[in-house]
């Protein structure tokens, strides 16, 4: 098999761009193929790039595969070396990526002087030495024999490729800030560590010139911002991150190391006065590129869920309305309007998570999920009482559809309730086969009901949405689709990576938001946060809508308003 030197890393991009990662992954195993069964030239240029789109993407698996089979073939560079131990880090395969590294940085040391991708790529390593050993840090026990030498090898890497450069390598000399003040805090110190604060002030002072001098990179505003971290500067961290990620050139990769490093090293979180400003508002961004993805955890929901009143509060100064709160006011000034807007919408779908319910046998397993809807919604009869909806696969009257039969279901709401009352159905008031809309209304019973309106009584219920996008011929709908369940029957969790909406024919809805079992019954909704449709299925050969020809990678959910219109009573 030959190499088509001229198309495969447009190819590669084309269907990465489209978030098409089955063909995206088909494509990197034939060039692997090729790679190993050809002695034709590969260009190097050609492999640093299809190395950088899977990054970008955080394709990881691919990006090793095809990083081993051009080492192996002998088309490498220093680059594809370095790019290769990029991708074991990702995978958490550190002593592998020492090896890489320690040959690497070895290699590139060796190179003439002149040799300017060699001295780049020396740094690149070294830098990546102090990250394998700053993870290694965050992952060891506290009672690690090793952890302090981790942190005092992390800090050592960093500040030697810091000070052969200081005016370059400004993203080492603030990871060496980052490193001594976690340090300190757990406790570690050493009198050869530069003062933090004096570095951090340099750092910062360096790149404001930069910026006054219209010379500052795209790097260099991330860097600022974690300056400003580090000297307790919150308005002036704002500003350097509202300019970093309205950069339309920072990828997924980028904005999750910076939130894995806000959380991880500067341990934000949203107790503080930072973390309830940078991280929201990193993993908004997140959310919005093609990528993108995290998990947020229940104890993480909660804290956004009771900060949601606060920025309300700020919300409403903004309107120029009076503000009694004192803790958040400073909003007004900090944010500016784009960066409030992204972070008053990531608020918002963190607060969908309130009204969402694991359903199983007991308490402690999920068989699915399930989420509050008004009757008024379903239909006009069923008045201002709070139903649940989910799956007639998760719960039914019928026993073809071995689901959970509505008097053996227990309902918990593990985001709203910190107690995780275990809730009870009285009934099931309609119902459509897992054939047709595979959907179940369902009643609580008069106790498990006051608790819920108990529960609920401070939260707004998320709108139906009245339409679906426009779809674009022979192409996904560019609209990210959100879904809010429990996989595998565990915490509640929000789906956000590969998540375009594919298609749509009533009363079926294709979107690519990976789910597990355990998410049959979640809420799906577009980016407004309106309700669009109940997740249904999953398929790897998911037949195409509308007679179009052979299958795809997709799940499905059923359109809202099909459900709604179904409903007789």
């Amino acid at each position: 098999m030959s190499l088509d030197v001229n198309t495969t890393a447009s190819r590669i991009k084309e269907r990465l761009d489209r978030m098409d990662k089955k063909s995206a992954a088909a494509l990197c195993e034939e060039l692997i193929l090729s790679l190993y069964g050809s002695d034709d030239a590969f260009p190097s240029a050609e492999g640093e790039k299809i190395l950088q789109y899977l990054r970008n993407k955080r394709m990881f698996t691919q990006m090793q595969r095809v990083a081993d089979a051009l080492i192996q073939t002998g088309r490498d560079t220093f680059t594809i070396q370095r790019q290769y131990a990029q991708s074991l880090i990702d995978q958490g395969n550190y002593t592998a990526a020492l090896a890489v590294l320690n040959q690497l940085i070895a290699e590139t040391g060796k190179a003439d002087n002149k040799n300017a991708k060699a001295a780049k790529e020396n740094m690149e390593s070294r830098g990546l030495l102090g990250r394998v050993y700053k993870q290694l840090y965050v992952n060891a026990n506290n009672n690690s024999v090793r952890k302090a030498d981790f942190i005092r090898r992390a800090i050592d890497a960093y500040k030697a490729v810091y000070n052969a450069a200081p005016g370059t390598a400004l993203w080492h000399g603030i990871n060496v800030v980052a490193l001594v003040q976690r340090a300190k805090s757990d406790g570690i110190e050493d009198p050869a560590w530069p003062n933090d604060q004096e570095l951090a002030q340099s750092i910062l002072t360096l790149i404001q010139q930069r910026y006054d001098d219209r010379e500052a990179t795209i790097w260099q505003f991330a860097t600022a911002c974690e300056a400003c971290v580090a000297l307790q500067k919150p308005k002036e961290a704002m500003h350097w991150l509202s300019g970093y990620l309205r950069m339309p050139n920072v990828d997924a990769f980028e904005v999750a190391s910076m939130l894995r490093q806000m959380k991880e090293i500067w341990r934000l979180n949203m107790h503080s006065e930072m973390g309830q400003m940078i991280l929201p508002l990193l993993q908004a961004e997140l959310l919005k590129r093609e990528g993108g993805s995290f998990t947020i955890d229940t104890g993480m929901l909660q804290e956004q869920a009771e900060m949601e009143t606060h920025i309300t509060t700020a919300y409403a100064g903004i309107k120029g309305k009076s503000s009694s709160n004192k803790q958040i006011p400073k909003l007004e000034k900090i944010f500016g309007e784009d960066s409030f807007n992204t972070y008053r919408w990531y608020m918002t779908g963190a607060s969908r998570c309130m009204a969402i319910a694991r359903i199983g046998r007991d308490a402690t397993k999920g068989f699915g999920t399930g989420f509050l809807v008004k009757g008024t919604d379903l239909h006009e009869s069923l008045g201002e009482e709070l139903l649940l909806i989910t799956n007639a696969h998760v719960v039914s009257n019928d026993a073809a559809e071995k689901a959970l039969h509505p008097d053996e279901a227990i309902v918990t709401f593990e985001v709203l309730d910190k107690g995780a009352a275990e809730l009870r159905i009285s009934e099931l008031i309609w119902s459509s086969p897992s054939s047709l809309l595979d959907a179940s209304v369902l009643r609580f019973d008069k106790e498990s009901l006051a608790i819920v309106k108990a529960l609920t009584k401070d939260i707004s219920f998320y709108p139906l949405a009245k339409r679906l996008p426009a779809i674009q011929t022979d192409a996904p709908v560019e609209e990210r689709i959100y879904i809010i369940g429990h996989p595998a029957g565990g915490t509640l969790q929000l789906s956000f990576q590969d998540n375009l909406l594919l298609d749509y024919e009533d009363p079926r809805i294709h979107y690519r938001t990976p789910t597990t079992g355990g998410s049959s019954g979640s809420p799906v909704f577009n980016q407004q946060w309106e309700l669009i449709g109940l997740h249904h299925a999953g398929s790897e050969e998911m037949p195409r809508l509308h007679g179009k020809p052979g299958t795809y990678q997709a799940n499905e959910g059923m359109w809202i308003q099909a459900i709604k219109n179904a409903i007789t009573l």
